[in-house]
């Protein structure tokens, strides 16, 4: 009896054990074409598969018997040992991992910054940084240009101007980068320099530039007598950071000294900044009630109110020239000011960032900014991917078609951020003086009312 019982158990044992080898070599099989040589080798991975399913079948028993991180670490632990390429920087892969995850949000704002990254922000916010000191901006057809060279820059030394296109730096052609990786390029370390080759509206040929980087103390606020006859003074604002709203009481404390009667507040171009200096410039024109209104993730309304403080220069009628590069911390302003009927916004429709981002340092010098709330203008507007319609629509004209009707000699001298070509900032004063009752009011039927006549 026994011996019959091994006979049958010797030859089962067997056929299961043909069954299991063939059920794991069963592709290798297929994909070879039947051929016994290939066979033979693919017998060679028997112990990885073996492996493999036993980790599978553990993985398989409990789906969430691992923590998130743990997996993470695994997968970096199997990369540093069994990657075939070139040797793993998990510092990289890590950062690489954290923007694939907060991509994956679909929130353009929400975004991680490496140490680097988050440095230059810090220098920013502070009011200095180490570059040349031009606001790049990208076109209609993808190019990166320089919306404006900032005052007192090396860029203004070297030449550069408004509008003109950059094609390479250090002649590395920059042709469908991110503008945030231009700028990367274009910065270095102090007292070096860097050369840009440039497309001028107008020239045919390019035209390089050698430009000395050096730490750039940022002028936020440019002020100046738009209209010194009739007393209508103008500030530009090129960002919200720590310096803007004591650098904006100078500029007005100046103005005054010429004894203006009516301000022009240009935002144009303003990417935003730190929503407490917002509110600090917004108190500046509105006499009470919030500024802007926080709306948090549960809801919950948290009005940030007008700073009597800020109260310390005489109230002017105001117009304020906005564009679609208005953003954040500037349509709070903007939209705070339209609210409350405290001035007249004149130019295009803004931007519309009504999102509120808090950065949160990381322990290696990196940081993360998350979208934690966001914002509504004092009426309750949410002006996210809407943005806000001025008064009175006005359009930049497109800088080609005005360089082409100049006579030739004087088309190298075109700036469109100069007052005499600046075609918003004249229809600016042409509000003004009407609000000023020095033009009549049919001066502005020419003018779209945006409400009506634009679409974002």
């Amino acid at each position: 009896m026994k011996k019959l019982r091994i006979e049958i158990i010797i030859p089962l044992v067997f056929t299961m054990f043909a069954a299991f080898m063939f059920g794991f070599t069963a592709p290798d099989v297929s994909a070879s074409g039947f051929s016994l040589s290939k066979w033979i080798a693919s017998l060679e991975l028997l112990p990885q598969r073996l492996e493999y399913a036993g980790a599978r079948t553990e993985s398989n028993s409990d789906a969430n018997a691992l923590p998130l991180i743990d997996t993470y670490s695994e997968v970096m632990e199997r990369l540093k040992s069994d990657y075939y390429g070139s040797k793993v920087d998990e510092r990289e892969l890590t950062y690489s991992a954290i923007r694939g995850v907060l991509h994956a949000l679909g929130d353009p704002f929400t975004r991680f910054l490496d140490p680097d990254e988050y440095k230059k922000m810090r220098e920013e916010n502070e009011g200095n940084f180490i570059g040349i000191g031009a606001q790049l901006d990208t076109n209609k057809k993808g190019e990166i240009f320089v919306k404006e060279p900032l005052p007192n820059t090396p860029a203004i030394t070297a030449g550069v101007k408004t509008n003109d296109v950059i094609t390479a730096v250090d002649d590395k052609i920059i042709k469908g980068m991110d503008i945030e990786d231009v700028v990367k390029l274009i910065r270095g370390p102090e007292g070096t320099k860097v050369k840009l080759t440039m497309r001028r509206p107008g020239r045919t040929k390019p035209m390089n530039v050698v430009i000395t980087r050096r730490i750039v103390q940022f002028q936020m606020v440019k002020s100046m007598m738009a209209d010194p006859k009739n007393g209508i003074g103008y500030i530009r604002l090129y960002q919200f950071n720590e310096q803007s709203d004591p650098q904006f009481n100078d500029a007005m404390t100046a103005l005054e000294k010429k004894h203006i009667k009516g301000l022009i507040l240009d935002l144009r171009g303003n990417p935003g900044g730190l929503l407490q200096v917002a509110v600090d410039i917004g108190s500046r024109f509105i006499n009470s009630g919030p500024v802007v209104i926080i709306q948090e993730r549960g809801g919950r309304k948290n009005p940030l109110y007008v700073e009597e403080e800020k109260h310390n220069h005489k109230r002017y009628p105001l117009v304020v020239l906005v564009d679609k590069s208005s953003a954040s911390a500037s349509e709070i302003v903007s939209g705070a000011i339209k609210d409350t009927k405290s001035g007249t916004l004149v130019g295009t429709v803004t931007f519309g960032k009504g999102r509120v981002q808090t950065i949160m340092p990381m322990q290696d010098g990196s940081a993360v900014a998350i979208t934690t709330a966001k914002y509504l203008t004092p009426n309750g507007t949410d002006i996210h991917h809407k943005g806000i319609s001025p008064d009175y629509f006005v359009e930049q004209p497109d800088p080609e078609t005005v360089i082409a009707k100049l006579p030739k000699a004087k088309q190298d001298d075109y700036d469109p951020m100069d007052p005499k070509y600046d075609v918003q900032l004249n229809e600016a004063v042409k509000v003004m003086k009407v609000k000023m009752g020095i033009l009549p009011k049919n001066t502005l039927d020419k003018l779209k009312t945006t409400a009506k006549a634009v679409k974002k």
